[in-house]
């Protein structure tokens, strides 16, 4: 049996133009949250509101967090948030998490969502959705945990 693999967010960035041009060209999950509101999630709170992912170059992290900022992603639940609070976000490369089992990223920001909702009782607020739903995940619940302390 293979042994339990935490998933932490050691660095945290401030969403801003300058921290988001680092990113261009990074392929990976994002995590936005707020520094100053928790958000009362059924099994508790949290400051995370939206886990999302790049999955090609073209469509960077960094081009990624861009758009949501100046609400050109068209979610604007987003662009409400960061334009009243304090927001930061914090990523990992697909580089890194490719190792975890995963097909692909589709498959691991799937993985996310639905220990988020495990976690705390409902996706993130800001996303729509649930993902792309994988029927055989290689990544499972028992064998990864994520850290997600980390936004309470």
């Amino acid at each position: 049996m293979k042994t339990a693999v935490t998933i932490s967010f050691p660095e945290d960035y401030n969403l801003t133009d300058r921290s988001i041009k680092l990113l261009q060209g990074t392929i990976g999950i994002y995590f936005i949250y707020l520094v100053d509101l928790r958000i009362p999630y059924p099994f508790g709170q949290s400051r995370l509101i939206y886990i999302g992912m790049s999955e090609s170059k073209q469509n960077s992290i960094g081009r990624r967090l861009l758009a949501h900022l100046t609400g050109q992603s068209g979610n604007h639940g987003i662009r409400n948030y960061a334009d009243h609070h304090k927001t930061k976000f914090t990523y990992h490369s697909y580089q890194l998490l490719r190792d975890l089992g995963a097909a692909d990223l589709y498959e691991i920001e799937s993985f996310f969502l639905g220990d988020f909702l495990r976690a705390k009782g409902s996706f993130p607020i800001c996303n729509n959705q649930s993902g792309v739903l994988v029927i055989e995940p290689m990544m499972k619940h028992g064998q990864i945990s994520v850290d997600w302390e980390h936004f309470s």
